[in-house]
């Protein structure tokens, strides 16, 4: 197994499951020391690893996400990888702007963009510290396109607001930091099977229909969107920053 990023220090934020869990088992696989934030409790697969420190938190809380970045640097004293992977849906309360209410709106933008923002301020002296580094965000093929069934299934207007925002705000963080070698990407997943999207992968007809309209055929993993998020935090990706890259099984090349 690679060690590419032995003695690097990492922050992922939503890895108390699904993509954000792969994400960082998988950068401790790789060799870094991984600080895992989430409102959900530790995940057994991190239980006791010696790289691993989680914590319990929210990141609509400004002081919460502070006190990592905060502990980060009383153990490391610098930050090298960021992980914007903590994301919400309200998949059935969200909907048309007209008709989803404002907690839905609010709550949405509030973890998926601005708890974004949080951690990039939070985040952004310790990468100076380390002379650098890189950040990814999970954002969606939502964020780059309408969904593709907008129109018989309708919108998801707070989720797709959320994403495109935060892909705007990755362009905007890769230009004003990359003289201080400081990039920062978004990873956008299609249909990924995950704890968030179980509910609507219980029913085969919706599963088929994902499949269908997906070229490749199939729905994606979790460990897609994490091989691509390494990749884009690895010095593989030195020349690399203000780009989206789908993982989306070839839904966007025919849109």
């Amino acid at each position: 197994m690679s060690r590419e990023f032995d003695g690097k220090v990492a922050f992922v934020s939503g890895a108390g499951g699904g993509i954000g869990l792969a994400i960082a088992s998988d950068l401790l696989e790789h060799g870094a020391y991984v600080f895992a934030f989430d409102l959900k409790a530790e995940p057994d697969a991190l239980q006791g690893h010696p790289r691993a420190r989680f914590v319990q938190g929210d990141l609509r809380d400004s002081a919460q996400v502070q006190s990592i970045f905060d502990a980060i640097d009383k153990a490391h004293n610098k930050l090298d990888l960021v992980v914007n992977a903590a994301g919400l849906c309200f998949f059935e309360r969200d909907g048309s702007v007209e008709k989803a209410d404002d907690a839905v709106f609010a709550a949405t933008i509030d973890v998926n963009l601005t708890g974004a923002i949080r951690v990039v301020r939070a985040s952004l002296p310790l990468l100076r510290k380390a002379g650098g580094g890189a950040f990814v965000h999970i954002a969606s093929v939502v964020g780059l396109r309408n969904m593709e069934n907008i129109i018989d299934g309708g919108p998801a207007d707070a989720y797709q607001i959320s994403k495109a925002g935060l892909i705007s705000f990755s362009r905007s963080i890769a230009m004003q930091y990359a003289r201080e070698k400081i990039r920062s990407n978004t990873v956008c997943p299609g249909s990924i099977s995950t704890p968030m999207t179980a509910d609507i992968y219980v029913d085969p007809r919706r599963t088929a229909a994902m499949e269908a309209r997906t070229p490749l055929g199939i729905i994606g993993l979790p460990a897609d969107v994490s091989a691509a998020t390494l990749f884009l935090l690895s010095e593989k990706a030195r020349f690399i920053t203000g780009i989206d890259l789908p993982v989306d099984g070839g839904l966007l090349a025919k849109l």
